[in-house]
């Protein structure tokens, strides 16, 4: 068996969430297509070397996540084409970060009491009182885009609750003449997705992630508008032009 394909028993991932990594890369390659019925399950023992009740889990994960359909009598199904996927542009300049999240969809989802705009992490530091909090998942047409968690300073909120809360909040930042954006940053890092991020996003546990922190910031440093966003790492992809050193910049950036 080619050592690729086999579940690595020194890593800390558990041996289930690795096989059904592995299974996941089959349907994605087309190695077990849309609608086809997967090995028994004995001859998946004897292919990725792991106990029965791995593969049970590894195959409960995938069930979960409608990526097979298991019947009893007739066997186990790939139901869904990951070969389709589509892979999301993550923007790296302003003005294509107002043109892809303008036309998300979004569903606000409850948060807990209190606001905090720091994040150790990254280094983004600023002002704990008088912001906002804005928690959704937003989506392209029926796809889950990203799990964001927003500050916005709390006299721009203000301002503007019923927008801000129904529609993405970068293009109407974006978009008011009255709004100084003198800094924009982001930080990217690859993480994996918790129980909670993994729900939202229609993945599985332990599935890579794509953790962005975005801040802007007013021409006296205030923090206006501070983002932890997470991204499904399979849907994305970052294109950059490695030669391009004077981008324009956005109107909203002075």
């Amino acid at each position: 068996m080619n050592n690729e394909t086999k579940p690595r028993t020194e890593s800390r991932m558990p041996l289930y969430l690795q096989v059904a990594k592995l299974m996941r890369q089959k349907i994605e390659s087309q190695q077990w297509r849309f609608g086809e019925q997967i090995p028994t399950l004995d001859n998946l023992v004897a292919e990725f070397e792991v106990s029965r009740i791995t593969l049970r889990a590894a195959l409960n994960l995938l069930e979960d996540n409608g990526i097979i359909t298991r019947t009893r009598g007739l066997g186990t199904f790939v139901a869904k084409d990951l070969s389709e996927q589509r892979w999301f542009r993550l923007p790296n300049r302003f003005d294509e970060l107002v043109k892809v999240v303008s036309p998300l969809k979004i569903h606000m989802l409850p948060i807990e009491p209190g606001t905090r705009v720091q994040d150790p992490a990254f280094g983004f530091d600023g002002n704990s009182t008088g912001y906002q909090r804005l928690r959704r998942v937003h989506y392209r047409e029926n796809t889950p885009y990203c799990l964001i968690d927003i500050y916005l300073d709390q006299t721009i909120f203000d301002s503007d609750p019923e927008g801000f809360s129904q529609t993405p909040v970068v293009p109407q930042l974006a978009g008011r003449s009255d709004i100084t954006i003198h800094q924009a940053r982001q930080v990217l890092r690859i993480t994996v997705s918790d129980k909670e991020t993994a729900s939202h996003l229609h993945i599985g546990v332990g599935d890579p992630i794509a953790d962005v922190c975005r801040v802007f910031k007013d021409p006296s440093q205030k923090i206006l508008y501070y983002a932890h966003i997470q991204y499904p790492a399979q849907l994305i992809q970052i294109d950059t032009d490695l030669l391009q050193n004077d981008a324009p910049q956005h109107p909203a950036l002075t």
